[in-house]
Parts: structure tokens; sequence; C-alpha cells
């Protein structure tokens, strides 16, 4: 596969897990000051309601516990989840290759960002694996959302789950509203090439992590932009009606017009051509496929 002008090799040890904890990485060009606990725990129950501060350990690591969101366990007992701020720290650059910076679409300033940026602060969830994932993603991006609001001086999140990176502007104006709002950080849409031919795979990043299948499509002959509008349009379905497609079944199309209910694409559950192997929803584009298919 090509990505860009490098040509790589699919690495078939490295595996996608579901995201215990999710994690995002504020990154700042120098060490700065965290917002007080206090202060966030105010505006935490603001939008949230009943917050207790669990653990403020000499500011190196605060979190909070958000009634709001309570996880059921096998036992039928109930538990808030949590949300939880590291302290700065060095950012290694180097954590993030190649193949990860080709897929930087959202941020043409990605390479300056990350060379610049010598800090990071680390966001996460803790005890929040339980909850409905919509209610989880809802509480990351909140989380996130308030935090960026305190630090002007953030310069942009990487998102590892989704392999995305986006600037700290382009955050706080989030085109998806209300639930839909994590897609924007945590789905990432990759473009490649396949090296000596004319077929392409475009695939999403980031709905394993929350225990749903990304998309993928290997074909010929389309243009890519509107395969990833596809696949954006798909991941929504996805996540707005928990996974309803199953192996068979088959979606709405694409032609040089757009969107063309007249072309059923049928769709079928696979382990991913490109790494990190996961499971994901191949979508068999008609007369544009590549590949073989059984």
């Amino acid at each position: 596969f090509r990505m860009a002008k490098e040509t790589f090799r699919q690495n078939t040890k490295e595996e996608a897990e579901f995201s215990h904890v999710y994690y995002m990485h504020l990154l700042f060009r120098e060490k700065g000051e965290r917002p007080l606990a206090e202060t966030l725990k105010g505006e935490l129950e603001k939008r949230y309601g009943r917050t207790d501060l669990v653990t403020d350990a000499d500011q190196k690591l605060t979190s909070f516990a958000l009634f709001r969101y309570l996880v059921e366990y096998k036992d039928g007992e109930k538990a808030p989840a949590q949300v939880m701020m590291m302290d700065y720290q060095p950012f290694d650059q180097e954590r993030i290759d190649a193949f990860q910076r080709s897929q930087f679409w959202d941020c043409p300033q990605a390479e300056q960002l990350l060379d610049e940026c010598g800090y990071e602060l680390v966001l996460a969830d803790f005890l929040a694996s339980g909850l409905p994932y919509m209610e989880r993603c809802d509480m990351l991006a909140g989380w996130l959302d308030l935090v960026l609001r305190f630090l002007p001086e953030c310069e942009a999140v990487w998102f590892p789950a989704s392999g995305k990176l986006l600037t700290r502007e382009q955050l706080l104006e989030n085109p998806y509203k209300n639930g839909l709002r994590f897609l924007y950080f945590g789905v990432n849409a990759r473009f490649f090439t396949v090296d000596g031919s004319e077929d392409c795979v475009v695939d999403t990043l980031g709905l394993y992590a929350v225990g749903l299948p990304d998309v993928q499509y290997h074909y010929h002959g389309l243009d890519p932009n509107q395969v990833v509008n596809h696949a954006y349009n798909t991941v929504i379905y996805i996540f707005e009606n928990n996974a309803p497609i199953q192996s068979g079944e088959t979606i709405d199309g694409i032609s040089e017009k757009g969107i063309d209910r007249s072309r059923q694409w049928k769709c079928r559950y696979e382990r991913a051509l490109i790494q990190p192997v996961r499971d994901v929803m191949d979508i068999c584009p008609g007369e544009y496929a590549s590949g073989g298919r059984n």
C-alpha cells in the first residue's frame, strides 16, 4: 500500500482493541498551569449536576466522578464514571510515526505543530467502559470541550485511538452537534492507494475503540472525496443506530452525482486490510470493487 509518497507493508501484529480507558493528548509549546480542581468541579457541576472530586494528588492527577453517567455492574450496583486530567509532561514527537502522520488530512499544519509542541497534558475517562457507548462518547466530548476552554495556550489535540490531530480552534468549533460531537475527533477517514495498481482503500479508524465496527472500501474508479463522504455518513448511521447493518445486507451506493439508491452496495464483516488489525464492515462498491470477496 502507498500513503502519500511513501510505501509500507501491512503490519499484521498491530491489533486494535476496545479502549477501556480513552486517552486524549493536549499539546503545548511550553509547560503551563493546570486549571484548579475546584474550578473544574464547579464547571462540571454546571453541566452535569452532582460531581465529586475523587483525587487531586499534588495536582499530578485530578479525577472527578460524574453522577450523570452511572455504570451498572452485573450485581446491579451502579457507580459513576470518572474523567481524569494528568499533569504536564514532555511530549515525545517520535511516538507519532510517518504512517500516522500521513493521515492527518484535517490538519494541514500538523508537521509544524508536532515539531513545535514539547509538552502534553493527557485527558481520559476512567471506569467508564461499561457505559452505553453513546453516553461515554458524550461524556468524553464534553470533558474535552470544558478543559480546552480553560487552556487557550493548547495548540492541538492528538487522539491515538482514531489517529486524528486537530487544533484547539477546530475542536471548539466542532461542526457535529449533541451526541455526535465525539465523531469529529473520535473517527478518522484514511486514504491509501495500492502500489502498482489503480486500486484504492478508504477506511475509518476509531469506532472500534468504543465497541463499534469501522468501515472499509477497496475500490477503483471513484472520487476519493466521495468515498470519504460516504464513509462518514455510514459511520454516523452506525453510531446513531448501534451498528444495525448485518453481513449480506446492502446500503445505498454512490455514482458520479452522489448518493444513488439504484446502486446497492453489499456489506460484510471481515478483518481490516490496513493496520491496525480489527473487525470492519467491508462495503463492496459494485462495479467499482477491487480485490476478491467471497
